[in-house]
């Protein structure tokens, strides 16, 4: 979430700006593709913001209302404080009035680090760390007993419970150490005016005289004081017991006269298990318990210290905390053998050991060849068929040959590994695998033996938001831990409430933000604006509902109207027709995208969006827009996929069959495994199989599953995920497309360009040579403002074309390379006709619905769906002419239900190819669109994990035990009706051409 200072002081700004308006007023905004929009929005209301994709939604909401807002928040901060904050420039617009202090949540701000996980984001993991140090039990990790500090008032509280006339001795345990003998050691003692001593379980007197007895002891037990219970007061027994902890570094023993072994509570020892395990020892003649107490958190039985309790214990991102093995990671890498040999029925000379097939390391398999003979080592046989004996040899070496094996050569990498190319390398055979020592944990064994309720913070974090949630309303706490935690513990449990509400109740607080779906994250990011409890502040979220399945939406409803209801203005750019009827006032832009958009086509209240001719949303609303089903599905003869025994996660030993050469869709609830099985699973095992390199996937390693068959029908497997395809300005479309080359080739031909020596290099603005000195090819100079934002200013020598001069003189058809990428798609290839090369790579943006982009457009500006389409574009225009299997997590993330029939176009045109297509989704139009439907579930989390039902839309719309399938039978309804009421309009209008061709 995109926050710039503590909530209190987000708050207490918010009260004080003067409320000078009750609206937001917005006059001449145009930022990016906005034209001149004047737009009045009421405070302390939910307003949607609704239009194709690209056209200007996000321009409006976050780089106007968001940028603005938080623009003069921190404006309102001391010169002092701003330098270390982010700093916006300000939007382009006549004027901006009556904005409040903002706060975004959107996809950019989730973090990709393995250590970010739900419970970090959340900052429920501060709050359970505080809570654990201040209510936590320690419960010893060896014995399993409870270790206590014990202060010298709460001991003599102890000591006067004791019967009337008991006798006691207050003593403590003296260390010799290293720079004393023991004569040296008694006289010092008795120096300082000690008289008695136990040694050897005997009571005596401290003299010189028991150096010789004393040996190699390094530790004596003194006695300081002797009182008699019941005629002592508190006083005497607090001083005495403080002395004998000031001189034992924290350690005081008592020793009691009991009788019938009564220990210091007056109970029979045996049944008391707060002292069992204390001596009872023969002092004098009489019988004595030894007890000690200390200051220090000290398992006596174990000899094991325990630091104290602090936050920075539970923080595996601290060193006091972290598991020294994993630091803190949860995991190691090691040796993947599935990598190192990706082919087993290879034989060793053919090269079944991948690391040592590269020309820098094939030494390694001549030495192994080399021995073979010596030590009976097959090379010909399949790698799978080598004896232990064999595999032993193999990973261990020979020494005496000086031959180090696997282990060795890995060994000489790590040495070496300074060097990035010899990282890399590295990396490559190696995979992520639970910290045997933490196992996956993160803590190390001192914060993991703290405890509430029986629970240590590993275990409450790796439960389910909602098995956690309830855990912490009937947890059995004494009084003392649930007064000191009362507040802690609601806040973590308001916290867990609204993860829960908004559909994350399937997530565990140590689930890592990078395993998630895009909508997945989003919604965590919203769980600390729900949670911060701020009042008079503009939340602009950016598709709260991407990712999220039907039945999941009214708890989202409910709990951005709760933001509302706090006295908040909320802002949604959102496409999904549940949630944006559920607002105040919606706000249309378009009618189109890019340059055809940026215009407020409505705003007002949701119902009259039906009776706005002009209105995209509208035309779906009333069934004037509607998919047409195929008269007849795919069949399911063009083979399948078998994945067998898939039990990742929540997976529970399933085996799916994925149909090939058609559009498959997995569908079901969030938090079913849809993900799991697809993205973790399937994908690398695929990847492993055909030998892609996964490595651009978060996932390298497939979860666990027993086997894969049909692989042999697909020549390729590409994953088209939701990660950013560039983050700087240099990044555009036409780059990532690769069009440029051809395009800076073809310019390089003309007779200008070869007269000046110019080659294809000189107009390329990423590199020396034809890029404009003074700004780099940036086409602007950043001015460093110090204290202020830094400003922006065309650069004044190529005035933002980003070339030199000369290179601008050179035309292809009356344009330079500037004008060129100033054109749009649709432009650039009607310009560009008879160069094949261009227009194919150009055909793929046109055929995603990307046609309105400039070619020149920086990929940092494109919004979600459109850079998930130029992702898939350039997917498509390089894929092989074998069939290829796509994989998609979501692809109508960030689309109007206009850009999703023509991505559905998109995958007709793949499918009609010979290609196949499997999608995660939850969008009804994409349901009812494809060939064939798998339902996974019922419920989430450990209720899922389950294939529920397979086969068509209309057959899965009709079983009764998926959540699905209520949803989708409704959707395909509403669709027949649509196409019913438009057969029976263009019948109606047939009726009337033909009345009016017979008059």
């Amino acid at each position: 979430m995109s926050t710039a200072t503590p909530d209190q002081s987000l708050d207490s700004v918010a009260r004080s700006e003067p409320a000078a308006t009750d609206e937001i007023r917005l006059r001449g905004v145009e930022v990016h593709n906005l034209r001149h929009v004047d737009l009045d929005l009421p405070h302390r209301k939910l307003i949607a913001f609704c239009g194709v994709s690209g056209s200007g939604k996000s321009s409006l909401a976050l780089d106007t209302l968001y940028a603005e807002g938080q623009r003069r928040y921190i404006e309102s901060f001391s010169a002092y404080t701003r330098q270390f904050l982010e700093q916006l420039d300000k939007p382009e617009a006549e004027s901006i009035e009556g904005i409040p202090p903002s706060i975004a949540v959107t996809r950019k701000s989730v973090s990709r680090s393995s250590r970010a996980t739900v419970g970090s984001a959340t900052q429920i993991n501060e709050h359970l760390q505080l809570l654990f140090a201040r209510i936590g039990e320690i419960v010893c990790y060896q014995c399993h007993q409870k270790v206590e500090s014990t202060s010298a008032d709460l001991a003599a509280q102890s000591l006067t419970s004791l019967p009337d006339g008991t006798r006691a001795m207050v003593g403590f345990i003296s260390q010799r150490g290293t720079e004393r003998n023991n004569e040296e050691w008694l006289t010092d003692l008795i120096s300082l005016g000690y008289r008695r001593v136990v040694l050897e379980d005997q009571l005596g007197e401290l003299s010189t005289s028991l150096a010789n007895q004393l040996g190699d002891a390094t530790s004596l037990e003194i006695v300081v004081d002797r009182i008699t219970a019941g005629s002592q007061t508190h006083d005497r027994l607090h001083d005495s017991l403080e002395s004998a902890m000031e001189a034992g570094r924290g350690i005081a023993v008592v020793w009691s006269q009991v009788e019938g072994h009564k220990n210091l509570s007056g109970q029979d020892e045996e049944n008391d298990e707060e002292y069992s395990g204390k001596r009872v020892v023969e002092l004098a003649g009489a019988t004595w318990q030894r007890h000690v107490f200390s200051r220090r958190l000290r398992c006596e039985t174990c000899e094991i210290d325990y630091p104290d309790l602090q936050p920075q214990l539970f923080n595996y991102n601290n060193p006091l905390g972290a598991c020294p093995e994993c630091e803190g990671f949860g995991n190691v890498t090691e040796l993947d053998m599935s990598l190192v040999v990706p082919d087993p029925s290879k034989s060793l000379r053919d090269g079944a050991i991948a690391p040592w097939n590269t020309p820098s390391y094939k030494h390694e398999l001549e030495e192994l060849i080399a021995l073979a003979d010596d030590y009976d080592l097959p090379l010909d046989v399949p790698f799978a068929e080598l004896l232990p004996k064999h595999l032993e040899l193999i990973h261990q070496g020979v020494p005496e040959r000086d031959f180090g094996g696997l282990r060795g050569f890995v060994a000489w990498l790590e040495r070496r590994k300074y060097k990035m190319h010899i990282r890399v390398f590295l990396s490559r055979w190696r995979s992520y695998y639970p910290c045997t020592k933490c196992d996956g944990a993160r803590l190390n064994p001192a914060a993991l033996a703290v405890k509430i309720a029986g629970k240590s913070l590993a275990e409450v974090v790796d439960m389910p938001v909602e098995v956690s949630r309830r855990w912490m309303e009937t947890a059995a706490l004494k009084e003392a831990q649930r007064a000191v935690g009362r507040l802690l513990l609601s806040q973590v449990g308001d916290r867990l409430a609204y993860l829960d509400k908004i559909g994350l109740g399937h997530l565990s607080l140590s689930r890592p933000l990078r395993s998630l779906s895009g909508g997945e994250a989003q919604r965590v990011a919203l769980t600390s604006a729900l949670g911060s409890n701020l009042t008079g502040m503009l939340y602009v979220l950016d598709e709260p509902s991407a990712g999220l399945h039907a039945a999941d939406l009214p708890r989202l409803v409910d709990a951005v109207a709760a933001l509302r209801d706090r006295g908040n203005t909320v802002a949604l750019v959102e496409h999904n027709v549940t949630l944006i009827q559920s607002a105040d006032e919606v706000v249309e832009l378009g009618p189109g995208a890019g340059e055809f958009g940026g215009k407020v086509i409505y705003q007002g209240e949701p119902d009259g969006l039906v009776n706005t001719p002009e209105s995209r949303l509208g035309d779906w609303l009333t069934g004037r827009r509607y998919l047409r089903l195929p008269a007849q599905r795919r069949a399911t003869n063009q083979g399948w996929l078998k994945l067998s025994g898939a039990r990742g996660n929540n997976l529970q030993n399933i085996t799916v069959d994925f149909p090939l050469g058609m559009l498959c869709a997995v569908t079901g609830v969030s938090g079913a495994g849809k993900s799991t099985l697809v993205g973790s699973t399937l994908y690398p095992a695929l990847a492993v199989a055909l030998q892609i390199d996964a490595g651009k996937s978060d996932v390298r390693r497939p979860a666990d599953f027993d086997d894969l068959v049909g692989v042999s029908q697909i020549d390729d497997c590409i994953l088209v995920d939701q990660t950013p395809i560039g983050r700087t300005p240099r990044s555009n479309p036409i780059t990532y497309v690769k069009a440029f080359d051809p395009i800076r080739t073809l310019f390089a031909a003309t007779t200008d360009a070869k007269a000046a020596g110019f080659k294809a290099g000189h107009f390329s603005f990423n590199v020396d040579g034809g890029r404009c000195p003074t700004c780099q090819g940036d086409g602007h100079t950043q001015v460093d403002m110090q204290l202020m934002a830094d400003v922006f200013m065309r650069c004044a020598d190529c005035q933002g074309q980003r070339y030199r001069r000369e290179v601008l003189e050179v035309k292809y058809r009356g344009l330079s390379i500037a004008d060129v990428l100033d054109l749009s798609v649709r432009e650039a290839f009607t310009f560009f006709r008879g160069q094949k090369k261009i227009l194919t790579r150009l055909k793929c943006l046109i055929d995603v619905g990307l046609d309105y982009l400039r070619l020149g457009q920086a990929a940092n500006t494109l919004s979600g769906g459109e850079a998930q389409r130029l992702k898939l574009a350039n997917y498509v225009s390089a894929a092989k002419r074998g069939r290829t299997l796509f994989i998609m997590d979501e692809p109508t993330a960030g689309l109007h239900n206009s850009d999703v029939m023509q991505l559905l176009d998109c995958f007709q045109s793949l499918t009609d190819m010979g290609h196949s297509l499997i999608v995660v989704e939850h969008h009804m139009l994409v349901m009812q669109a494809a060939d064939y439907l798998i339902d996974m579930g019922p419920g989430a989390a450990e209720e899922g994990g389950q294939i529920v039902a397979t086969g068509p839309p209309e057959d899965l719309a009709r079983q009764e035990n998926s959540i699905t399938a209520r949803y989708l039978a409704a959707a395909l309804k509403q669709t027949a009706e649509a196409a019913e009421q438009a057969a029976a309009e263009d019948a109606r209008e047939a009726a009337e051409a033909a009345e009016g061709d017979d008059e």
